[in-house]
């Protein structure tokens, strides 16, 4: 191999893309809001000057609307189904489904799980204001959001509002030029509207409200399942008024007032726990020090830096009108932006719990899809999503607090349903783990790849952390019974296991009569890789017991096939015809983790080509009319699923157009994202756009590193820190130019069990020549000491799959 010299153009400082951001938009509604969070509780502040509104939530209160059956009981119509879907009667299939939720009692319409709910709206009354004087902030490192404007009297005014880190409380500063008199008024509140109507119950009529005036103003929020108690101090008393209790005080100009709001969840409609006494003033200072250490660490874990617009200081509706225009400069400032954000806010969003629907923010008592947890993709493709590769897998562990907490319903659910040993994932969660969101149009109830999901998951923590802890006995118990469902509810056919009956979400195929079919790819491809998770996970544990049985069953599988439009087959068995006219693209599972196996090398080079084609024709049918729907620029997970793949492919133009249709049409000048272009309030491209520029930067398996598999000519020059790699590898930093690359690494002690015995191979996007320690041959022997790796380009971008 060319030993190249190491360059000095890659050492500079760590990248400073800045963390402070203004909007000049006003935020009429809360989902136009600025957020923040402290993991466990989430504020939105939105509303007009002179009339500022905090909305609190927690990330425990959910809030029971409906009824909460155990999963139909499909037993008795399971033959027919499976009979009506090999003869390619999804129409009749669907009709046992029907006939088999209302025998088990289910009302008409969609069950929904429980929404995540209000705890408490804090409002805020100076009296008049100017509305050409409002600035909006965001303060990202420190988690702090903030309004400016000018009183009637022409003063500034400043509101601040910060969510500590791993704290239930909420921190609200007041700033005034001028001496002005302010009302605080607490109530319930929150909206009836919603920005899209998916029939979710008005959560309003679960919930009783206690208020209780005094020195503290105190508001309990009650429901059958938990009570939160919300106390807030200003200095002076809280009085009834109206619906709410009033605190009335007058601000001094030039001194700050602080406001301190204290949110706890317990379980039951018991008293709550009681607050802490009241303390002494607030060091703002300090709070921001402490933030910058706790979330601000998280936060600057990992940086994107590509050589955006220079112009720091640009507000954000500027900077994303220069990049809508078209001008290079801003679009990279804007990837920049939403890499920052996107990774702030999931890590805002992320306490015991991972990130809902909206994260931990909520506004409305009808929330689209109940802000709840949708595993069949939002979830695992959305607000999850960045967590492990960039820089924060700790905080991937959420996902198990969910999941675990629910065994025996995954138990119930595999006996109602299937008629099969072990256990069934739900598509959607919030307060339980029963399947019973189901409908002739949404078979959910069929669709089995939660279980395999929450496993790659698993893995990917324990693989990028080396924490073998991690996999105690309830994780044994679910990789257990992931796996016993799969060979109990699985049907031989010739010499092959099926996935009978099955859905692919949310799709239907091309000329069929309902959408529930057989082999889904998705399905069959979580499966296979599951098979691999569970083999880390029982290494981690040293227990290796459970190898052979997943051996046996992913082989038993079905292959992937080539659709005759030569696409990736979404669905493995005949007669079930393409539907590329579609948001998900839930078939090119086998690219988005560690790619499988049959798709690597030369004997794969067939389902590669079908995979390209597959993202190719979805980018197409979405750039045929990229505005929300009825437009088709539906669904931003959607993209990520798109991105994901083509990263994997070496497809960096793809990829890319991926990451600006994300970054411009799903971000908010407030820096939220949103489910379709402009349109409600979601953090699935929050979580899913940092996942997929990482993808396009770094790939890894346990054995191999691969730097820049997918960089576009669009980024010609810059550098990401933190990002994370299988083999508990650490990138501190990758930089790059048009001339090649370097690389500082190093493995972190406890993945040292981890380690490759040949060391880890590093590959690239393109093929180069490489200077560095610690090189030998093509592999790398890492420790955890820091070493650079420097790669030099000897030609043209490839695809990095083709060497297996």
């Amino acid at each position: 191999m060319v030993r190249s010299r190491p360059s000095k153009r890659f050492r500079d400082a760590a990248p400073s893309v800045g963390s402070r951001f203004r909007t000049r938009t006003a935020a009429r509604t809360w989902e136009d809001g600025l957020v923040c969070g402290g993991g466990s509780v989430g504020v939105v502040l939105h509303g007009p000057p002179g009339r500022q509104v905090l909305t609190l939530a927690h990330e425990r209160f959910f809030v029971p609307t409906g009824p909460r059956p155990p999963a139909p009981d499909v037993r008795p119509v399971l033959a027919d189904i499976r009979r009506a879907v090999a003869n390619g009667d999804a129409g009749a299939a669907s009709e046992l489904l029907t006939a088999a939720i209302r025998a088990s009692g289910y009302p008409d319409g969609l069950i929904w799980t429980d929404p995540l709910g209000i705890c408490a709206t804090l409002t805020l009354r100076t009296g008049g204001a100017a509305d050409a004087s409002l600035e909006r902030e965001v303060d990202l490192v420190h988690g702090e959001v903030a309004t400016l404007w000018d009183d009637e009297a022409g003063g500034r005014c400043v509101l601040r509002v910060v969510a500590p880190r791993d704290e239930p409380a909420v921190l609200v500063r007041l700033e005034t030029e001028r001496d002005l008199a302010v009302t605080w008024h607490l109530a319930l509140g929150g909206a009836q509207e919603t920005a899209l109507d998916t029939g979710v119950p008005d959560g309003s009529t679960a919930i009783r409200v206690d208020l209780a005036a005094g020195l503290d103003g105190r508001l309990r929020a009650v429901t059958a399942d938990s009570t939160a108690l919300v106390v807030a101090r200003t200095g002076a008393p809280w009085t009834p008024d109206g619906p709410g209790l009033s605190s009335r005080l007058q601000v001094r100009g030039g001194t700050p007032t602080t406001l301190r709001v204290d949110v706890h969840v317990t379980s039951g409609a018991a008293p709550g726990r009681a607050a802490p006494p009241a303390t002494a003033a607030v060091d703002w200072a300090g709070v921001r020090e402490r933030q910058r250490a706790t979330h601000g660490r998280l936060v600057r874990a990992s940086v994107l830096d590509l050589a955006g617009h220079e112009d720091l200081d640009a507000c954000t509706e500027e900077v994303w009108a220069a990049a809508r225009a078209g001008e290079p400069a801003a679009r990279r400032r804007a990837v920049e932006i939403a890499y920052l954000a996107g990774r702030a806010h999931a890590i805002a969003a992320t306490g015991e719990l991972p990130p809902t629907l909206q994260g931990v923010w909520q506004g409305t008592w009808r929330p689209a899809w109940s802000a709840d947890y949708t595993t069949n993709g939002n979830l695992f493709n959305g607000g999850l999503a960045s967590l492990v590769p960039t820089g924060t897998p700790e905080l991937a562990t959420s996902l198990l607090t969910l999941v675990l907490a629910h065994l025996g319903d995954y138990r119930e659910n595999a006996r109602r349903v299937f008629g099969a040993d072990g256990m069934l994932l739900p598509a959607r969660m919030s307060t339980h783990g029963r399947a019973n969101h189901v409908a002739a149009a949404y078979p959910h109830v069929f669709w089995t790849g939660c279980g395999g999901w929450v496993l790659r998951v698993a893995a990917d923590v324990v693989a990028t952390t080396g924490d073998r802890s991690l996999v105690d006995d309830r994780l044994w118990s679910l990789v257990e019974g992931v796996l016993r469902f799969a060979e109990t509810a699985t049907v031989p056919g010739g010499g092959r296991r099926h996935l009978v009956p099955g859905y692919s979400p949310e799709n239907t195929p091309t000329g069929a009569a309902g959408a529930i079919t057989a082999d889904a790819t998705m399905e069959v491809a979580i499966l296979r890789d599951a098979a691999r998770a569970a083999r880390l996970l029982g290494t981690a544990r040293g227990d290796d017991s459970l190898d052979a049985r997943w051996s046996a069953l992913a082989a038993a599988l079905p292959g992937y096939r080539v659709a005759d439009d030569g696409t990736l087959a979404e669905w493995i068995a005949a007669p079930w015809c393409e539907n590329i006219a579609h948001r998900h693209a839930s078939q090119l599972y086998p690219l988005w983790y560690e790619v499988d196996p049959a798709f690597l090398g030369p004997a794969g080079a067939p389902l590669r080509a079908a995979a390209a084609a597959t993202v190719r024709a979805k980018i197409a049918w979405r750039a045929a009319d990229p505005t929300p729907p009825p437009g088709r620029m539906e669904m931003a997970f959607g993209l990520v699923q798109l991105g994901l793949a083509a990263a994997a492919l070496g497809d960096a133009d793809a990829a890319l157009q991926c990451v600006e249709w994300l970054a411009l049409e799903h971000w908010r000048p407030a820096l939220t994202t949103t489910h379709d272009a402009g349109a409600v309030f979601n953090v699935d491209a929050s979580g899913g756009l940092p996942a997929l520029v990482a993808a396009m930067l770094l790939g890894s398996t346990g054995d191999d590193l691969t730097a820049l598999p997918a960089l576009p000519g669009a980024w010609p020059r810059g550098e990401v820190t933190g990002l994370r790699a299988r083999g508990g590898v650490v990138v501190d930093r990758l930089a790059w130019d048009p001339q090649g690359c370097a690389l500082t690494l190093r493995r972190l002690p406890d993945a040292r069990w981890l380690a490759p015995a040949g060391g880890t191979r590093l590959r690239a996007g393109r093929p180069f020549t490489a200077a560095g320690r610690a090189l030998a041959g093509a592999h790398l022997h890492l420790s955890a000491e820091p070493t650079t790796v420097h790669l030099t380009w000897t030609g043209p971008a490839h695809d990095p799959l083709t060497e297996g």
